[in-house]
């Protein structure tokens, strides 16, 4: 995590001191200790999920993990594709069919 350090520090301030950075891994049970000093911040991830955090420790975790305090808006391309596609395939269908008709 101390590779990863500017990022972190981008995201959720400097490092406070006699803060340690842990790894808590994938440990279900493990609870962060709530900081009072540390305002709590929003993260998100590129899903657009969010999460609140409440220590700086906790903040350095999540960002490690790909999280970021800017949120990305995903565009759903794919459906605009599809509904273009759509249209295209029913007037070309409407053209040809009385294209041919008048034939």
């Amino acid at each position: 995590m101390n590779n990863n350090i500017k990022n972190i520090e981008n995201n959720c301030g400097l490092q406070p001191l006699g803060v340690e950075v842990i790894d808590p891994g994938n440990d279900p049970s493990f609870v962060f200790k709530n900081d009072p000093n540390f305002e709590i911040l929003t993260l998100f991830d590129l899903d657009g999920n969010k999460v609140g955090v409440n220590s700086w420790t906790e903040c350095a975790h999540y960002v490690n993990g790909g999280w970021s305090s800017v949120q990305v808006v995903n565009f759903q391309g794919d459906k605009l594709l599809f509904i273009g596609v759509l249209l295209i395939s029913i007037f070309s269908s409407i053209y040809y069919f009385l294209k041919n008709k008048k034939i």
